[in-house]
């Protein structure tokens, strides 16, 4: 039976034991292109985890699926993969967003001075940086931090702030002159 009318069939069927075979049927068929999508599209572990979201997705909005070719099938699967992938992302950015709180960074920073130690100069630096960011505003912290740790562009930021590439770009700007003036 081809893959439409096994999805035709499980939205008809009333027997529980019928479609829960329809459901696995379904999914041992999609499964490995869907995962060859997930993991080109998602790095592990969040893409094995973003694969079984997309998977149990589909089989609870089966009964909801309306088309009525295989094309439509896939298209509509690969909109849930989407859609999930986007959410993955879209956590992934609110988590690098989150700034971290001064010891926690200087107990990262010893950590992996295990494996590549920080030079005098680099220490010297960093506890420089870390002084001046702690004497800034905290909006200046967050923008600078953002901007320059975790690389985000005005846009990004604008973004997810709802404001425009310019007045972020102006904030930053001020914020920079302002950890400036600390230095000197």
């Amino acid at each position: 039976m081809d893959l439409i009318k096994r999805v035709k069939t499980y939205r008809l069927t009333p027997a529980l034991d019928e479609r829960q075979r329809l459901a696995e049927s379904i999914v041992l068929e999609i499964e490995k292109p869907l995962r060859f999508f997930v993991f080109n599209l998602l790095a592990l572990p969040a893409a094995a985890d973003v694969f079984q979201e997309t998977l149990k997705a589909i089989v609870v909005s089966l009964p909801t699926f309306k088309g009525e070719s295989d094309k439509e099938f896939w298209g509509w699967c690969k909109g849930i993969v989407r859609n999930k992938v986007k959410d993955q992302l879209r956590k992934q950015m609110s988590d690098r967003l989150q700034p971290m709180e001064p010891e926690q960074l200087w107990q990262l920073v010893d950590s992996s001075a295990q494996s590549t130690p920080l030079s005098a100069a680099d220490r010297i630096d960093l506890e420089d940086a870390m002084k001046i960011l702690a004497q800034a505003r905290p909006e200046c912290v967050e923008f600078l931090w953002q901007h320059f740790v975790l690389g985000l562009d005005y846009s990004e930021l604008a973004q997810e702030r709802n404001l425009t590439y310019d007045s972020v770009r102006m904030k930053i700007g001020r914020c920079l002159g302002e950890a400036q003036a600390l230095v000197a």
